[in-house]
């Protein structure tokens, strides 16, 4: 029993489910003091910043709060698992890392040709959706505030989650698993993690109970018993997670997938400002989502597989950790 738990898989799933169950304990205090805070702000002044916190703890929902506190345990769990990691095969995790995020001409170059490949695909498929009369201009729509809205989750998320699923997690299963099945596996272990989200629209009963988080947490089950959800959504994000795996190991670094990876956040969060569905879509091909129905599919596997001539014409060696 000793042994199972000292293997790097086992300390990854481990990982995950402290996670979510991390998630599910915090949720409901972090919901109570924001919401408290909001209401504060409503009858005292207080600071700009706290003015600002207090605005968005007012408009967010139960699964917002559920979500930054998943995002929360999960970075302060990721500490210990790299600890016990490094002390288990004495390899220094950090150096590589640091030179994999150094990007140096060519780094910025990746970078570039990442956000070019996601968010020109992607706003070829909007223009496509026009096209098919599935769906038009918002009317509240505001270039700058959804250029803000767009831009900031897209670098942070990108340099976050590359860091730690391309970065750490790649090296991780790259030392007892070949190319092949590190790409799938953590592709599917990527594909898990976000299809895991709190489904939109979904409300508990009382968010401030002590069982409010568990509660999300059957509410987020539920996605797989929706046989449509799990194939549409969970192989995007798939083949997402995929193209995004190759391209680290082809390239050696980071900087290719950060792109990519701002490139299709950016464009998500641009379009959802840009565009109302209309309702005459068919739901098979295009869901009221980038990233839900068979043409996001296609666009990108389309992405994927241009990516993958763009790189055999650069003649790269695959490189291992």
């Amino acid at each position: 029993m000793a042994r199972l738990f000292q293997h790097e898989l086992v300390k990854l799933f481990l990982f995950i489910l402290c996670s979510f169950l991390g998630a599910a304990l915090v949720a409901p205090h972090l919901y109570a003091w924001g919401k408290d805070l909001a209401a504060e702000a409503a009858v005292s002044e207080l600071s700009a910043p706290m003015e600002w916190l207090a605005n968005k703890c007012d408009r967010a929902k139960f699964s917002r709060y559920f979500n930054r506190g998943l995002m929360g345990c999960a970075l302060l769990f990721l500490y210990p698992l790299i600890r016990s990691l490094k002390s288990k095969d004495k390899i220094e995790i950090k150096p590589p890392l640091k030179q994999r995020l150094n990007p140096g001409s060519q780094g910025w170059k990746d970078l570039l040709v990442g956000i070019l490949f996601s968010a020109g695909f992607l706003t070829f498929l909007v223009g496509l959706l026009y096209l098919l009369g599935w769906v038009k201009t918002s009317d509240n729509f505001v270039f700058a505030k959804a250029f803000q809205k767009a831009i900031i989750p897209a670098v942070i998320v990108a340099l976050l989650e590359e860091w730690l699923f391309r970065g750490v997690l790649y090296g991780v299963l790259m030392r007892k698993l070949n190319a092949v099945q590190t790409i799938i596996g953590l592709s599917l272990f990527f594909a898990a993690v976000h299809f895991l989200s709190p489904p939109k629209g979904i409300a508990v009963a009382d968010p401030r109970s002590m069982m409010a988080g568990f509660e999300m947490l059957g509410l987020i089950g539920q996605k797989f018993l929706a046989a449509s959800s799990f194939f549409g959504v969970f192989l995007t994000l798939f083949v997402v997670g995929t193209t995004l795996a190759y391209t680290r190991y082809k390239t050696g670094k980071l900087w290719l997938a950060i792109g990519l990876h701002a490139g299709w956040v950016f464009s998500l969060k641009f379009t959802n400002k840009l565009t109302d569905p209309v309702g005459e879509s068919q739901r098979l091909l295009y869901n009221d989502s980038l990233m839900d129905g068979v043409l996001p599919l296609v666009t990108l596997l389309i992405t994927g597989l241009s990516l993958t001539f763009y790189l055999r014409s650069r003649k790269l060696c695959a490189t291992q950790d």
